[in-house]
């Protein structure tokens, strides 16, 4: 795995929107990704609605070809950039109440529930509400020194 950080990032949106179901893109977002040796988007984060305190995260990946040290160096470069470049207190990520996968893969960066809004996912579904917070990144047993 080899991470490419904002590289195609137009490209790598696209390939995140169509692996969570998305349907539109947003207006301005910035995408963080990892690619295989065949140049194949591994994993995409796709960062969006940017304040001065929070920024909303989907994870997009291809779960049979990221390992356990590509997920770490991953969550290095996205809270990296986040909370050490950016200086934000939180991380929001959202996910389908139906999409069990991504809420596990979510829980295992740290992220904690917060809530539940419901009927706000496609098709009237309810959507999680996660948080990271800068001060979870920096006791994280992932965290690079």
């Amino acid at each position: 795995m080899r991470v490419v950080g904002f590289v195609k990032e137009e490209e790598a949106e696209q390939w995140a929107r169509k692996k969570l179901g998305l349907e539109h893109a947003p207006e301005f977002f910035r995408a963080l990704s990892a690619v295989d040796e065949s140049n194949e988007f591994m994993c995409v984060v796709v960062m969006t609605n940017f304040s001065s305190t929070n920024v909303d995260i989907n994870i997009a990946m291809d779960s049979k070809k990221m390992r356990p040290k590509a997920t770490i160096e991953m969550f290095n470069e996205v809270f990296g950039f986040l909370f050490d470049r950016l200086h934000v207190l939180r991380a929001t990520g959202l996910t389908d109440s139906e999409n069990k996968s991504a809420q596990r893969i979510i829980e295992h960066f740290g992220f904690k529930l917060e809530g539940v809004m419901r009927k706000a996912a496609a098709r009237g579904r309810d959507l999680m509400v996660y948080g990271f917070l800068a001060e979870e990144y920096q006791n994280h047993a992932w965290r690079r020194g």
